[in-house]
Formats: structure tokens, C-alpha cells, sequence
């Protein structure tokens, strides 16, 4: 789930949060030359890199609990 479901999802959905924000603070004085441009690319490319992030710590862990991880899919 963490690594399937739970994080991304939950990366994705904070990453949309933003357009609002920019919205929001006009009415606080801020003011924006152009239209903040959402880069769809970066935002995947961030998630899948704190993914791998999050994976080494798991195998890590695994690994000083002397698990044997077998890596695969299951059927």
C-alpha cells in the first residue's frame, strides 16, 4: 500500500492542492506576472524519486532484520 497506493496518492493529491493556493493569495497581495504552469513531468518524476527513497529505507530495514527479500510480483 505505501509504495502502491497511500504515498502517491497522497503526493498527488497535495501537489493539486497548490493551484488553489496561488488563487487564494491574491486576496492576501500577492500578485503573479503570469500564470503559475503546472509541469506534470516534474511533478511524476519528484514522486517516483521519493518512492525510490522510501524503498531503500524499506530494504534497509528489511535487510538489519536479516529478511530475505524476494522481489517480484505475486499471482
Amino acid at each position: 500500500c505505501v509504495l502502491r497506493g497511500c504515498v502517491p496518492k497522497k503526493l498527488l493529491v497535495y501537489a493539486s492542492k497548490y493551484s488553489h493556493d496561488f488563487d487564494d493569495s491574491c486576496g492576501f497581495g500577492w500578485k503573479y506576472e503570469t500564470d503559475p504552469v503546472h509541469d506534470w513531468g516534474t511533478l511524476m518524476a519528484n514522486k517516483n524519486a521519493e518512492l525510490q527513497r522510501l524503498t531503500g529505507i524499506y530494504k534497509n530495514i528489511l535487510k538489519n532484520a536479516n529478511v530475505t527479500l524476494i522481489e517480484g510480483r505475486g499471482k
